[in-house]
């Protein structure tokens, strides 16, 4: 699957191709050695090539031991938010949503324009899978059907899990 870029560097440091993006940077430092009683101060950099593919792959998740809390909680956090499920709480009706993921709920400072600072989503720098496109696998620990695995684990409210269940 290939997402369109919702932004472009114009640098003569990043190229896009039909399948690439490549971007040179040079990672300036200092080296500081002492000899005798003088401190010498050396400049040094070192040039790097990124090739980033434009083409995001589909991606597979194999979870062994998939009944434990961990696997279990991943499973349902993310078919709750591909399902877009709601449930109610005692302070109101709760839908998913992927808030504390670094990837999808947080944004970066590209640079700044003339309204000030310009912020685009963490998930926009490079292309990236999504989480709702994972394809999940694996093995159980225990004899249950993978619909009926969120109950053992005790990691989800029992409204929430009755939507993951036929899945």
């Amino acid at each position: 699957m290939e997402r369109d870029t919702p932004f472009v560097v114009e640098s003569p440091d990043v190229t896009y191709g039909k399948e690439f993006i490549e971007a040179r940077y040079t990672y300036s430092t200092v080296h500081v050695c002492k000899e005798g009683g003088l401190t010498k101060v050396r400049p040094c950099s070192t040039r790097f090539t990124f090739r980033t593919a434009r083409h995001v792959p589909r991606l597979g998740l194999m979870l062994v031991g998939w009944g434990g809390n961990n696997g279990s909680t991943v499973t349902a956090a993310v078919l709750a938010n591909r399902l877009g499920l709601s449930w109610m709480t005692k302070t109101g009706r709760k839908k998913a949503n992927y808030y504390g993921s670094l990837l999808q709920a947080s944004t970066v400072c590209l640079g700044t324009g003339a309204g000030g600072d310009v912020y685009v989503p963490f998930r926009d720098l490079l292309p990236m899978v999504h989480p709702n496109d994972i394809v999940f696998d694996g093995e159980l620990a225990l004899e249950t059907a993978g619909g009926d695995i969120p109950g053992p684990a005790a990691m989800c409210r029992p409204r929430a899990q009755a939507g993951t269940s036929p899945r």
